[in-house]
This record gives structure tokens, C-alpha cells and sequence, in this order.
């Protein structure tokens, strides 16, 4: 009976991905979450918070200073859009004032990126490790940051056009809490407090802004229900919904990486959650991003390609798109030493090329 019940489900699960995917309201949010293409993160450079000496801040994580050539390279890879994780407080005076030296660096990537072709995003990155604390009782403190800091970056950026994003948080959460992936009811709504608070002053602060796409996510950024399903969306037709997502690597996984081709069983398990992803935001007329995926298995490259390439496609036929975490290390897709493609098969199944 199991056998049979098992039968069952699998050719339900398989009618299910061949039926026709559904085409989301074409609002000003969706077609532009749509219009950024592939993606790619700048992971372990600004992003970098253990700091031995203030000058070693890009590279003591292990990865180069990021100069312009790494970008074209990017381009030239299928890439469309970078994401560029930033970890400010290390950077912040005593009111919260941010360096100079360390905007100027900030905003000199972003340039790199945009003057190469190619959509930037910006964002707040590790300071979950010191001010950014999600419950109620750190509420209103991390709130006052979240919103200096914003006014700062979005004064520093008001003349850029849409080619620049901003990305409000990264992963909100309580960093060392028992619940810290899970979340809570309580702060579930403390992170949609604090990403209203951050729109509007970024709203509020001249240029471009008035209407520059803006990234709001849920506690943790995560792929659970209660979380992303929590996400409390304003009304705002320039505002999009990142998600983070990684099937099948070697940490928040839903299935562990393995030398096998993805089951029937598994590819349903992908095409439900982007369905719920879909159906959440996108079918509501509100555009949606994985800004974070990807995968650590090194040792079976085709396999790796073949999972990457399911996930991004089937992204795409729902009308999102993802970008991939590089660290430079375990999950790494670009040699930043050698300015080279390091997995060529993988890039390309990120990208949603042709690969053998």
C-alpha cells in the first residue's frame, strides 16, 4: 500500500511540473524583479566583520580587494545584477556617523558595478552581530541605527538612477537565541516594523529615491512558511521581497547535498516552496528575488549543475530570478585571485545557459 500511495504521489507531483506556470500581474514591481536576471553575491569582502586592523577589512576573510575587472568578468559571465553585502558597524562613530573613508570604498564598488553594465544592490549585511537585534526589548535602539544608517546611504545615492537597489536587511534576526532560524511571532513583527521605518526615511530623502526599488525581507530572510508568509507588504509599487533559499547544501538544507541527480520526490519539494513563493508575492503584483542561494558540493560538478539548474529554471518560469552566494570559498563560483570562471558548468547553470 505504501508502494502504491508512493506511486500515486509521484505522478501528481510530476502532472504538477509540466502543467503551465502561471504569469504574475505585470505592476512595476514584478516586471522589474523580473528585468535583473541573474545574480551574483560579493560574499566575504565588505561583508567582512572580524577585523584584525581597520585596512584589512575587504580581504580578511580570505578574498582580494574587488576591482573592476571582477565585475566585467561577471558580465561577461551571463551575470546582469551583483548584490553587495556591506557590514557597517564597524565603521560607525560613537552617533552612529558612518566613515568616510569607508563610504567612499562602499560607493566606489557600486560604480564598478553599474559602470560595467549591471544592476547593484546594496545592503546591511552581519551588523545582526552588534546593534541589529530583533525582539522587543532592542527594538526601538536598533530601529534609531537601522534608520540613521539608511538616511546616510540613501543621501550618498539620491542621484543614482534605477540601476542602484537598495536591500534593507539581510538576514533579520536574534543572533544566538534558541529560535534564531525559526523566529517568533514577536520577532517576526519587529522586523516589519523596523523595514517600514527604514522605507520611509529612505523615501524621504531626495533624488531618486522617491521611487528607487527597494528589497524588505522577513525574519531571517528565510524559506519557512510562518516566516515569508509573515512579511508584512507596503503599499508601495517600487518595493520587492528578498528571499533566501538553499536546497541541497550543506546547511539550512532541506535536503543534503548527495552524489545523485535530484529525485522526482525532491524536484516537488523545490517546485512547492517557489510555488508558495510565487503565489505569496509575485501573484499579488509584488516582485520577488532569491537573493541568496547556492550549493558547497565541489566533488560531483555535473550533479552540482544539474541541481542549480532546476532550481534557477524553475525560478524563471515563475518570473523570478536568483543570485548566487560566492564567498569565495566552499561556495565559491568566481577565482577572484586569477580573475577567472572556477566552475564553468555550475556559472552557466546559474546564469540559465546552455550546458551539456
Amino acid at each position: 500500500m505504501e508502494r502504491i500511495i508512493a506511486f500515486i504521489m509521484s505522478i501528481i507531483s510530476f502532472i504538477s511540473m509540466i502543467l503551465p506556470f502561471p504569469v504574475a500581474p505585470q505592476t512595476d514591481s514584478v516586471k522589474f524583479a523580473s528585468s535583473l536576471g541573474a545574480g551574483w553575491n560579493l560574499g566575504n569582502t565588505l561583508d567582512s566583520w572580524q577585523i584584525p586592523e581597520p585596512d584589512d577589512t575587504e580581504i580578511c576573510w580570505g578574498n582580494p580587494k574587488a576591482e573592476k575587472a571582477l565585475f566585467s568578468l561577471l558580465k561577461e559571465s551571463g551575470f546582469n545584477s551583483v548584490r553587495i553585502p556591506v557590514t557597517w558597524f564597524q565603521h560607525l562613530d560613537d552617533d552612529g556617523n558612518i566613515e568616510s573613508e569607508w563610504l567612499d570604498r562602499v560607493n566606489e564598488v557600486v560604480d564598478y558595478v553599474i559602470d560595467c553594465g549591471m544592476f547593484a544592490v546594496l545592503n546591511i549585511q552581519h551588523d545582526d552581530q552588534d546593534w541589529l537585534i530583533t525582539d522587543n526589548e532592542h527594538e526601538r535602539s536598533a530601529t534609531e541605527t537601522l534608520v540613521k544608517l539608511w538616511k546616510q546611504i540613501a543621501e550618498r545615492f539620491a542621484g543614482y538612477d534605477e540601476k542602484l537597489i537598495f536591500d534593507i536587511m539581510n538576514e533579520p534576526r536574534v543572533v544566538g537565541a534558541e529560535t534564531e532560524w525559526q523566529g517568533t511571532d514577536e520577532g517576526r513583527q519587529v522586523v516589519n516594523r523596523m523595514n517600514s521605518a527604514a522605507l520611509k526615511v529612505i523615501r524621504e530623502s531626495g533624488g531618486n529615491n522617491a521611487d528607487r526599488y527597494v528589497f524588505i525581507t522577513g525574519y531571517a530572510a528565510s524559506d519557512l512558511e510562518e516566516n515569508f508568509t509573515a512579511i508584512e507588504i507596503p503599499d508601495d509599487p517600487h518595493v520587492m521581497i528578498s528571499l533566501h533559499y538553499y536546497p541541497g547544501t550543506a546547511h539550512r538544507s532541506e535536503f543534503k547535498d548527495c552524489e545523485e541527480k535530484l529525485t522526482l520526490k525532491q524536484k516537488y519539494e523545490i517546485y512547492k516552496k517557489l510555488r508558495a513563493f510565487y503565489e505569496t508575492f509575485a501573484a499579488k503584483g509584488v516582485g520577488v528575488c532569491i537573493t541568496e542561494c547556492g550549493w558547497t558540493d565541489r566533488e560531483n560538478l555535473w550533479n552540482l549543475a544539474d541541481r542549480a539548474k532546476y532550481v534557477v529554471r524553475t525560478a524563471n518560469r515563475f518570473g523570478f530570478y536568483c543570485f548566487v552566494w560566492d564567498n569565495g570559498a566552499d561556495f565559491m563560483l568566481i577565482d577572484r585571485n586569477n580573475l577567472s570562471v572556477a566552475y564553468p558548468e555550475y556559472t552557466k547553470a546559474i546564469t540559465n545557459q546552455r550546458i551539456r
